[in-house]
């Protein structure tokens, strides 16, 4: 179970759109520590300040620094199924 000061990977995609790749031209991801939980757009997530950018498989600074909320694991999602992009790292 992923805690507060946790330092973690989100990615961007679902695992069946691009997968958890972590190399490549198809890797896309941020990684930070988890700051605390929160509810935004009426489900949990997690407040995760960014430390490394990586999109397309490059680096990038556009989110270093910033808050990114992605959705706890375990949420149920619109269509059918739950939440799984974040991981301890």
């Amino acid at each position: 179970m992923i805690q507060v000061g946790d330092k973690v990977r989100s990615f961007d995609f679902a695992q069946g759109d691009f997968g958890r790749e972590l190399y490549g031209d198809r890797a896309c991801y941020v990684e930070g520590v988890v700051e605390s939980f929160v509810e935004r757009e009426g489900c949990p997530r997690y407040e995760v300040r960014v430390e490394v950018d990586v999109f397309g498989g490059e680096e990038s600074d556009r989110r270093v620094g910033g808050l990114v909320y992605p959705p706890v694991n375990g949420t149920p999602k619109l269509f059918g199924g739950t939440c799984d992009n974040v991981e301890v790292v």
